[in-house]
């Protein structure tokens, strides 16, 4: 598959960039497709059409901007086997998971898009003053290969909503599930102009987030990018929400029910092959639990099949690329090295496996809180265990790394694990294993990031005050 057309204007228009990018199947280590490289004039060409497409958008009525929504919600689940099977051989996430996450996330992401137009007060009269939010402008979105749907769909939506346009720069390494969604955009009858996207490497990304005609940047990936991404907006006095990096916490608290909350703590750590910003990678559980938990957690990962993630059966798919299986290597290695105590997978490929970049579900026990691997992120299946004998250590072991994005308290009531996960420092808690909300806000605490996406909330990030004195 080559992927050599970029979108503005209403169109899809040939990209004129000399560079190109070798996207390799995780599972074959084969070449899936070729990516090529917009140049500066595309770019250039790409901004001017959201410039355009910004002064007309940004005047739309509410439903207008509610039925496009719509549309694009029906476009893209029109095509949600195609992106299920795109984000399977580009970056191994398993049929079963492209069909029950990554795309109805999506979806829903555009649903509480469409809602938060009119949950939000869009103006209020003040004294004499009238005050009105309005649209910021030109938005340069970033997304990430690990959940390239939902996550262009959470910048995306959210600014069709507050009326602004969209340069979107999607990751090189996973093009099919951004091909199709420009390709739902295309057929959503958004006027031209308001959705444009643009493929490039970092470089890109740099000029992109200069741009003078840039008013606001939306990014979620590490966060070292994120720091510098921060420091160009700082230079240009650019907007910015970063969604950056997170090392979770799961607590189990003494009366938690541990038949109910391993199961689920396992999949939060290795679904998606581990690399998800949210994934619940540190595990911390009374010292006196620590040998049932050990037995169960062993028991458990039985049940993630791992093998080719188009095969219906395949529960655990490769992790996305070489890099990735290198580092995720190397902190099990490190971790090791340091004295955690491998309970299950480890180093190398499962047994029966000669190609393709798997990574087996691996636990580690004795692991204390000053190893990297309980300070990093891995972006791999890998579950570390930190025990306590305090809740006050626990808090501590909890809110004990540089990132606050995510977390989860099982408990025996409701109210005992809410009273913990008021003391976390960090974006989001799961309580005992709670639905997913994607109406709520999302983001991170520290070096996890700043600003918030989802819902009104998301729709919140992409407007400005106006007060109108004597209105």
């Amino acid at each position: 598959m080559l992927y050599d057309r970029y979108y503005a204007c209403g169109a899809f228009q040939p990209c004129t960039g000399s560079g190109q990018f070798s996207v390799q199947n995780p599972t074959t280590e084969e070449q899936e497709s070729v990516v090529k490289a917009c140049s500066d004039s595309d770019l250039d060409a790409a901004i001017d059409s959201a410039k355009t497409g910004f002064s007309l958008w940004s005047r739309a009525s509410m439903e207008v901007r509610q039925q496009v929504l719509a549309n694009l919600e029906a476009e893209i689940a029109k095509r949600s086997e195609a992106i299920a099977e795109s984000l399977a051989r580009e970056i191994g996430c398993p049929m079963w998971l492209g069909a029950l996450m990554q795309v109805p996330m999506a979806l829903k992401g555009i649903q509480f898009a469409r809602e938060g137009l009119v949950e939000l007060q869009w103006s209020e009269q003040i004294g004499n003053g009238l005050v009105q939010r309005v649209p910021v402008g030109v938005i340069a979105a970033i997304t990430p290969w690990n959940f390239p749907l939902h996550q262009i769909v959470a910048k995306v939506a959210p600014a069709i909503a507050a009326g602004c346009s969209v340069v979107l720069k999607p990751s090189e390494l996973a093009p099919g599930a951004a091909l199709l969604f420009m390709e739902a955009v295309h057929a959503s009858g958004l006027p031209a102009g308001v959705v444009n996207m643009v493929w490039g490497g970092p470089e890109l990304g740099e000029r992109l987030v200069s741009h003078p005609d840039i008013q606001q940047i939306s990014f979620t990936g590490s966060t070292a990018v994120g720091k510098k991404i921060m420091v160009a907006a700082a230079e240009h006095l650019k907007r910015s929400t970063l969604e950056l990096g997170g090392k979770s916490a799961a607590v189990i608290l003494p009366d938690a029910d541990l038949e109910a909350a391993l199961p689920v703590v396992l999949r939060m750590s290795a679904v998606n092959s581990g690399q998800a910003c949210v994934s619940q990678s540190r595990l911390l559980v009374p010292e006196s639990m620590l040998p049932a938990v050990e037995t169960k957690l062993v028991s458990l990962v039985k049940t993630w099949p791992i093998g080719d993630p188009l095969d219906p059966a395949t529960r655990l798919g490769p992790v996305a690329n070489a890099r990735q299986h290198a580092r995720v290597t190397s902190m099990i290695d490190g971790a090791l090295a340091q004295g955690a105590r491998l309970l299950t997978g480890g180093t190398g490929r499962p047994a029966g496996r000669t190609h393709g970049w798997f990574c087996p579900i691996t636990i580690l026990s004795n692991v204390k809180p000053d190893m990297e691997i309980a300070q990093e992120e891995v972006f791999g299946p890998v579950l570390v265990i930190l025990t306590y004998r305090s809740e006050t250590e626990a808090v501590s072991l909890a809110n004990g790394t540089r990132y606050g994005l995510s977390g989860a308290v099982w408990a025996g009531t409701v109210e005992s694990a809410t009273a913990f996960a008021r003391k976390m420092k960090t974006g989001q808690v799961v309580i005992n294993g709670a639905a997913q909300n994607l109406a709520t806000p999302f983001g991170g605490w520290g070096d996890s990031g700043m600003g918030r996406e989802n819902g009104r909330f998301g729709i919140e990030e992409c407007l400005s005050y106006r007060s109108l004195h004597g209105a």
